[in-house]
């Protein structure tokens, strides 16, 4: 049975994806998912920058070995990356994952690896990973759930050097048509969210985040030590199409129109204006094409 409650990195994901998802600033994207007759399922995706028509992308597969609770993983990318995992889940104890992950780049020799863990059960999820290089680094974190409310702690430790370099606590609440997500990251870095399905047609919702300082990036990131307000919802005209808007206290604009064209084919238009100066401002405009057969 799939535990209730949440890894660390899936906390406050619904209002996070209302203002992530959907929109492609300054890119071209198409996806592409398929599963063979043989059970392996493939997924591509590739991207094009309108600004330096640089062109990338990754051809994934994924291929479950369902008696013995695996899941092989490869993944190639346009930069020559050769990733690959192996995990095996609930299979040595209801709720646990074991895996081991790997990358390589042929042409520099460059290589990468780590060992994950994770433990979940109805109220407590729990998450490990280290790398296996001369000096790893030990990412751990932890969620516990009680009733509608949750509390979640990370920390990155240098193995090496026996030093912290990193840690963050989080707070949530959530029931089925809200959540609130509160965190904090090394004492000066926070974030606060909340999501609110206000109807069957229309979800809303409220980010504010303040950056660490030293510089940021516009669309609602963090920046540079100034406080960030996003505002955003997303309509359903009906079954098969979507509009979606937000707008910060940067006076930046995104909208976004979504249509199901046929069955296993969605389309995605999107754009983020800058209201500052609507005349020769910073506009990114984006296209994206999904596929499923």
């Amino acid at each position: 049975m799939a535990a209730k409650t949440p890894t660390y990195p899936d906390l406050g994901k619904l209002a996070r994806d209302l203002f992530k998802r959907g929109y492609h600033p300054g890119i071209w994207q198409i996806d592409c998912k398929t599963l063979t007759n043989s059970g392996i399922e493939f997924f591509t995706t590739g991207f094009a920058s309108q600004d330096n028509s640089k062109v990338s992308g990754s051809l994934q597969s994924k291929y479950k070995i369902e008696d013995h609770g695996l899941t092989l993983t490869e993944r190639w990318n346009t930069d020559n990356w050769l990733f690959g995992e192996i995990m095996q889940r609930d299979k040595l104890a209801q709720g646990l994952m074991l895996a081991v992950e790997a990358k390589f780049q042929p042409g520099s020799n460059e290589a990468d690896g780590k060992f994950k863990m994770g433990y979940a059960q109805d109220n407590f999820n729990f998450l490990a990973d280290i790398g296996l290089n001369s000096e790893p680094i030990l990412n751990c974190s932890l969620v516990v759930g009680h009733k509608e409310f949750l509390g979640g702690v990370g920390t990155e430790f240098d193995v090496g050097n026996t030093e912290l370099k990193g840690w963050k606590v989080a707070l949530g609440w959530t029931n089925e048509t809200a959540t609130l997500h509160g965190e904090l990251k090394n004492g000066d870095t926070w974030l606060a969210s909340l999501f609110y399905k206000a109807s069957e047609k229309i979800d809303a919702g409220v980010e504010v985040t303040k950056g660490a300082g030293g510089g940021g990036e516009a669309d609602g990131e963090q920046q540079g030590g100034d406080v960030v307000v996003n505002l955003g919802m997303i309509y359903h005209l009906e079954e098969d199409a979507l509009i979606r808007a937000k707008v910060n206290n940067l006076v930046e604009l995104g909208l976004g129109y979504e249509q199901k064209l046929r069955e296993g084919i969605t389309a995605s238009i999107s754009a983020v204006l800058d209201c500052n100066n609507f005349k020769d401002g910073n506009h990114r405009f984006g296209v994206g094409i999904a596929l499923q057969c």
